[in-house]
């Protein structure tokens, strides 16, 4: 009896040692805006930033840009004129044949880039 008992208690514990000391998983997807103005539209699912926009994530960051359009029903963040636009990591990059300075579109969703 006393050896089934610990041959029970050593499985379960095999069994759920990797959930009791497995790390927390982080939700690191988060987007940091920084910015002078921001106004929401409930209706449309938008955000829009002006005045020296900054945003920092785990996959892209920039600093003092003119305008950022954050459209939630399309999961994409629409930055215009970034400075200091730098790629840290994603799926897909992509050239539309606009301008780069004038606008980037992030897909949150896919994690691309369109220059």
């Amino acid at each position: 009896m006393n050896k089934k008992l610990k041959l029970v208690g050593a499985f379960l514990l095999l069994l759920y040692s990797q959930q009791i000391f497995s790390q927390q998983k982080t939700d690191d997807d988060q987007l940091r805006f920084k910015g002078d103005n921001a106004k929401r539209n409930l209706k449309d699912k938008t955000t829009v930033f002006t005045g020296n926009v900054s945003l920092s994530s785990k996959n892209i960051s920039f600093e003092n840009a003119e305008k950022i359009i954050v459209d939630e029903t399309t999961n994409e963040v629409k930055i215009y004129k970034p400075q200091n636009f730098k790629i840290i990591h994603v799926e897909g990059l992509s050239k539309t044949g606009k301008n780069p300075e004038e606008v980037i579109i992030y897909n949150i969703k896919t994690k691309t880039v369109s220059i």
